[in-house]
């Protein structure tokens, strides 16, 4: 590289900080931004992978801020749309929207100001782009380039392919000068040379990040009682926001109905409600008015929304792709969330009727993704190594904490290498022809008319598992799977030795074997690191008003509420406490322009607050080492510590002193123990009358969020005692 190449790279490298400074508040580049940025400010075609929540769109909107033109970019779904431009122009970016939700008046104006130079960011929808009205009216405007995203829709090999993205290739024919830039969260290797070859990409450069999501805690869980699995996740995150994912349309009006009979806020959300009905939904949805809606795979890709903090999926997805996506909408803000999925035998049954009439090339593809989703689920293997492994990569170690597989108390068999024998030459021994039921009912020594019809009771493996249960050997053959010795072909999932199995007949290689422990779900969930202390020096009544100060602002400017802050931002705001206009652009997420905007009230609700509760304000823990990673999977070091105490019936006050937390921290312990021992009497910590004024609140206003059981007793108890005496009442109920 020639020494004024390295000059100009590092003054392109020099202006983006300053952008990203000056107006998302952020001090230094996330994984692959800087690379992908630079290249994008050369102009180079640029492909980048980069998973939900790891910054990708900056990718695109910090080099826009820098280059001289408009850039256009490419959005599937108008509310994504309306979402991200809602969410760029909070940090004072100079970004429009022309799509059908916008009148003709609208549009003029917005025409007038591209005209004018004054748009920097056009957001349009991939059917409108390729118009030729409207790539006429681009003819004279100076474009800095062309950003796709959700490129992967443009891939007939993608989990969501959309025809109407094959027609982008015309933009290169018309802008052949322009760079041209792709991006994804979700694509397998195949997937991405699919999006540069129909994109017609010149010489691109790739930008592939890691896969992997470690504020996420993945629990893969066979289905048992599903109304008391999914209501034990729920007592882990009242009042916060998530989406349970369904198969079907009928299961999730089913759920929504549930949920609503029990107390629990939720909204549907699939195509058999109306275009309004699908609307409002998201809307309260985004907007925190409902904690959580239930949906179809429809419900996906329009939302951007930063604080959801759980998603279950009650069925399987239909790919790992898909499975990757909906996941991830947890945790985009970084902080820690939980994913959980249930399944069944009945899931890949449903995907199979539902996908029946596809076209052969499609259907092949679609069959082959059931069946690695399958393998996945049934698989013993790290979660987020199996994850990222999908998509061509690996992890140098296991999650170790954050999975249901390395924190199950799995025990591995004594005999791996016979009991995988014994399974593999069933199937070997039925010709190939059969699938999991069948093979495992041979192995059982069943008398039922078919395996006595094929003559497989003869078979020398008939009955060699017979004290063995039928869930266990089913988890076997899933494990031996997903370790490549079987897989399942046709229609039928027919099972297939692959090399690997003969490898095992031949007693030459040993597959490993465990017997599961996941029988039902747990009502804890596995902790992910630093999860218990992302809360720690946080107070927690000030964040709540901090919240409360955020819904005011973002109902008056009609945007969801993590448009004018994210829950990183409000957390790192309570816990360094700033009273001055220099101190908050030291807050993770504050740029200039929402300081200018937004600071003046924030920072006096923190200065009075800090007065009135005699707490240090303008606190520097930017360079506070993490604590080291809890040895313990389900609560940390100080929350063990603290247990005792509680159980000797000391206040919240003479438990966070002898400990040396935060009072809102010491809460926090408290609530983990309250759960941990299914405590329901919460009078040790809250006074009988004031607890008996919050049980009633509930009763009027239900329990899935503290701030409407603090309104409803108008702000006269604090929102630790209501924190407990929800967690005791949630107990009781369980």
């Amino acid at each position: 590289m020639t020494s004024e190449r390295t000059d100009a790279a590092g003054e392109n490298v020099q202006q983006l900080r300053n952008v990203l400074q000056k107006y998302w508040g952020f001090d230094s580049f996330r994984a692959l931004q800087q690379e992908s940025m630079t290249s994008i400010m050369e102009g180079r075609d640029t492909l980048v992978v980069l998973p939900t929540g790891g910054g990708k769109s900056l990718c695109y909107q910090a080099p826009a801020m820098c280059l001289d033109g408009m850039a256009i970019v490419v959005s599937p779904l108008i509310s994504l749309m309306k979402d991200q431009v809602d969410t760029a122009r909070a940090c004072g970016l100079p970004a429009r929207l022309i799509n059908s939700s916008i009148d003709a008046r609208e549009r003029f104006e917005t025409w007038g100001e591209v005209r004018d130079g004054k748009v920097r960011l056009l957001y349009v929808s991939p059917e409108r782009l390729t118009q030729s009205s409207f790539l006429d009216q681009l003819a004279d405007v100076p474009l800095s380039m062309l950003a796709i995203d959700e490129a992967h829709c443009i891939s007939q090999w993608g989990h969501d392919f959309r025809p109407h993205y094959r027609e982008l290739c015309v933009l290169r024919e018309r802008f052949p000068e322009v760079p041209l830039h792709a991006f994804t969260a979700t694509a397998t290797a195949d997937v991405q040379e699919d999006i540069a070859h129909q994109l017609g990409l010149k010489s691109p450069q790739f930008f592939v990040g890691s896969f992997d999501r470690p504020n996420l805690s993945y629990r893969v869980i066979r289905k048992g009682n599903l109304t008391e699995q999914i209501e034990a996740e729920l007592k882990n995150h009242v009042g916060e926001s998530g989406i349970i994912y369904c198969i079907t349309r009928k299961e999730v009006d089913e759920w929504t109905a549930f949920l609503n009979s029990r107390g629990v806020p939720a909204l549907p959300y699939h195509a058999g409600l109306t275009d309004e009905q699908r609307h409002q939904n998201q809307e309260a949805f985004l907007n925190d008015d409902a904690g959580i809606v239930v949906a179809t795979v429809a419900f996906g890709m329009g939302i951007d929304k930063s604080n959801i903090r759980f998603v279950i999926h009650v069925g399987m997805p239909k790919s790992i792709e898909h499975y990757q996506q909906e996941s991830g909408r947890a945790g985009r803000d970084g902080l820690d969330a939980d994913c959980v999925l249930l399944f069944g035998n009945d899931d890949l049954l449903k995907w199979q009727f539902m996908t029946r009439d596809l076209p052969p090339e499609v259907s092949e593809v679609s069959a082959e993704s059931l069946r690695k989703m399958v393998g996945f689920c049934e698989g013993m293997m790290c979660r987020h190594r199996a994850l990222v492994r999908h998509f061509g990569q690996d992890l140098a170690e296991k999650c170790g904490t954050n999975c249901d597989v390395c924190t199950g108390n799995h025990t591995a068999v004594e005999e791996p290498l016979k009991i995988a024998q014994m399974i593999l030459s069933s199937v070997y021994r039925q010709e190939q022809r059969f699938g999991v039921e069948y093979t495992i009912a041979v192995l059982k020594g069943s008398r039922s008319k078919k395996v006595l019809g094929n003559g497989h009771d003869k078979l020398s493996t008939y009955g060699l598992l017979k004290d063995h249960s039928k869930p266990l050997i089913q988890e076997w053959i899933g494990q031996l799977i997903q370790q490549e010795c079987l897989h399942r072909v046709g229609e039928y999932n027919m099972l297939r030795l692959k090399e690997p199995g003969w490898l095992v007949l031949r007693g030459e290689w040993t597959p490993e074997l465990v017997i599961p422990q996941r029988a039902e779900l747990q009502v804890e969930a596995p902790t992910a690191k630093g999860k218990q202390t992302s809360w720690d020096g946080v107070e927690m009544p000030l964040f709540e008003k901090l919240r409360e100060l955020r819904s005011t602002f973002a109902s008056e400017r009609g945007v969801p509420p993590y448009v004018i802050f994210s829950d990183a931002t409000l957390r790192d705001l309570a816990r360094k406490r700033p009273t001055t206009p220099d101190a908050i652009l030291a807050v993770y997420g504050v740029g200039q322009k929402k300081r200018d905007d937004f600071g003046t009230e924030f920072l006096e609700v923190i200065d009075n607050y800090c007065r009135e509760h005699q707490v240090e304000s303008n606190v520097d823990n930017s360079n506070k080492p993490a604590d080291p990673p809890d040895e313990q999977p389900r609560v940390n070091r100080s929350a063990l510590t603290a247990f005792p105490l509680f159980a000797a019936g000391k206040s919240l006050a003479e438990v966070a002193q002898t400990i040396g937390r935060a009072h809102s921290t010491t809460c926090g312990y408290l609530a983990e123990y309250l759960r941990e021992k299914d405590i329901t009497d919460p009078t040790p910590w809250v006074d009988a009358p004031t607890a008996a004024r919050i049980r009633q609140a509930i009763e009027h206003v239900g329990a899935n969020g503290l701030k409407p059981i603090f309104e409803h007793l108008n702000g006269e108890v604090d929102y630790d005692s209501i924190r407990i005496v929800v967690q005791c009442w949630l107990n009781g109920k369980s």
